[in-house]
């Protein structure tokens, strides 16, 4: 029990600098661009890069195209810091004979945030492939529709004819200002907005962060994996179950502990998939040489 306590302890002061993610990019400077523009670029690069690897090979550049135009417009809230390299080889890029200056970068993404706003976006629960939904149209011209195939592209959603009773069912209505319902049974979410983007993107926030769609009603299992040789180890593995998103919906690493001379890492982790999830656990521990308990 107190192996547990001590590293539990441990674990939270490692964990604010595990959360926080660094991405060194390098921006090339463009003749007549002020140092604020280039900086800014770098920032989007470390969110797409800090994105891709959230989300894995399974978001297509198109995906990520989509995504990054609502990224992009709130990385005040996810770009968290960032230090200028100090000058280097890499400073340089060279086109023909010209070589231009670049800014390297090393910034700091705020993870944990990043991958909550991309649970919200719809991105990590349509990894494996879309949603399916029914859309409905109660005053829409037609050539208000044209923005309707990059959301359900960005969202990961696919329009079918007609609803089960697990298919969510979005109304949109256009008169002065744009009118959304989406319902789901008994639960829906309501929003009026001036643009269709405004209100497609409050709708389906409220349906993917609902409790029931976070839980996902996977089982729930606890992990046991030792073998570290510090408590460094079961943070980084933490760390790098981060990005498996299709085989974990949700975990918490709920203590590390001396085992004999090595440490161990516990988890209570949601799955909708146990095979799965313990087919890629016993690939990353074996990769590792490291030890796995699944209970």
């Amino acid at each position: 029990m107190q192996g547990r306590v001590f590293g539990v302890v441990a674990a939270l002061m490692l964990w604010s600098t595990l959360v926080l993610a660094d991405q060194r990019v390098t921006v090339p400077l463009v003749q007549g661009e002020d140092r604020a523009a280039a900086v800014g670029r770098g920032f989007d690069e470390a969110l797409a890069l800090e994105t891709r690897a959230i989300a894995g090979p399974a978001l297509t550049p198109a995906r990520l195209k989509a995504v990054m135009g609502v990224l992009v417009k709130e990385r005040d809230s996810l770009i968290l810091g960032y230090k200028e390299s100090a000058a280097d080889a890499g400073n340089a890029t060279v086109a023909g004979n010209a070589t231009s200056e670049a800014l390297i970068l090393d910034v700091r993404v705020h993870g944990a945030g990043l991958k909550a706003r991309l649970r919200d976006l719809g991105v990590l629960s349509t990894l494996t492939g879309p949603l399916p939904y029914v859309l409905r149209l109660s005053g829409v011209e037609p050539s208000r529709t044209k923005r309707l195939s990059a959301l359900q592209e960005l969202s990961g959603l696919a329009p079918v004819a007609a609803a089960g009773a697990d298919v969510p069912v979005l109304t949109l209505s256009q008169g002065r200002d744009w009118s959304g319902v989406l319902s789901l049974g008994e639960w829906n979410s309501t929003r009026s907005a001036k643009t269709l983007d405004e209100v497609w993107l409050a709708v389906w926030k409220d349906y993917f962060s609902r409790p029931a769609q976070a839980g996902g009603g996977g089982a729930g299992v606890e992990v046991r994996i030792s073998g570290w040789l510090s408590s460094m180890g079961p943070m980084e593995f933490d760390r790098l179950m981060d990005g498996w998103n299709a085989e974990i919906e949700r975990k918490a690493l709920i203590g590390v502990e001396m085992e004999g001379q090595s440490m161990a890492g516990v988890w209570r982790i949601t799955t909708g998939s146990r095979e799965a999830l313990s087919r890629r656990l016993e690939d990353a521990a074996k990769a590792q040489g490291l030890t796995v308990r699944i209970r």
